[in-house]
């Protein structure tokens, strides 16, 4: 659901929807971060950004995600969860780590990370030497990591091998197209190299950005379905890697999220 609010008289963008919200401005400003709020179609995250009259500002309605983390595996060394969207990783008070260290042990750590808006399989030690062995070693512990994209425009290749450099370092993604509609694609990523947003990066590079991306996506949306995405359309769906403490390898795969799949199939990419 789009919220859709008129402006009436002149003012900044926080003060506007503190006021048409019942919020504070903290709060407002917080919203306005995410960068879901679109003004005139146009994603706007300046808190000071100046309002006239006649300008639309529109805003998904975003619903909260439970704190239950789903365990998809768990053994005396590893916990691996199905991330939720709009949880951070680790670092953070409301972080994935942070739950789990109050629902287990203060010990946990997170062995790698996934993007705050993205969801999927991810991996956590249950102590600190735990977790330095997997982290040196993580290049080669990781056989295989496969993620699930929706973006824009339709794919005209089936297979693709996208090499193009991150911050001047080798990056190297493999994409094949799983299915397409008039506008828009359904990928599964393999991603060769581990580089910050990599898949976001390399999608945007080939003319596919990812749905919902704020910063490597369009700044303007039209389409009133795309208007409720709140988050980018990405999920880790298998982690292969070998367990250096069992000597064997493993394949954690996670459900895909409810919002994905609604758009899936309001997209016709189911």
């Amino acid at each position: 659901m789009i919220r859709r609010l008129n402006v009436k008289e002149s003012t900044t963008l926080k003060d506007f929807l503190a006021e048409k919200l019942s919020i504070s401005k903290a709060k407002a400003k917080h919203l306005i971060d995410s960068k879901n709020v679109l003004v005139n179609n146009q994603r706007v995250w300046i808190a000071t950004h100046r309002l006239k009259p006649g300008d639309v500002v529109e805003l998904p309605q975003v619903k909260e995600e439970k704190k239950e983390i789903p365990i998809l595996y768990e053994d005396e060394y590893i916990i691996a969860v199905n991330k939720p969207a709009f949880l951070l990783s680790d670092k953070d008070k409301n972080s994935v780590e942070a739950i789990l260290q109050k629902r287990f042990s203060k010990d946990i750590k997170a062995i790698h990370r996934l993007d705050k808006e993205t969801s999927g399989v991810l991996l956590f030690a249950k102590n600190y030497e735990i977790f330095e062995v997997f982290k040196k070693n993580w290049d080669e512990l990781v056989k295989e990591k496969v993620y699930l994209a929706l973006s824009h425009n339709k794919a005209t290749f089936k297979d693709k091998v996208i090499d193009i450099p991150i911050d001047g370092k080798t990056a190297v993604s493999f994409v094949k197209t799983l299915k397409t509609s008039s506008n828009f694609s359904k990928f599964l990523v393999k991603p060769k190299t581990g580089r910050k947003h990599q898949i976001r990066i390399h999608l945007s590079k080939v003319g596919h950005p990812i749905i919902g991306d704020k910063v490597y996506g369009y700044k303007t949306v039209l389409d009133p379905v795309l208007k409720q995405v709140g988050r980018h359309m990405l999920h880790s769906q298998r982690l292969d890697f070998f367990h250096p403490f069992k000597k064997k390898r493993l394949s954690i795969s996670a459900d895909i999220p409810a919002d994905f799949k609604l758009l899936e199939k309001k997209l016709k990419l189911s």
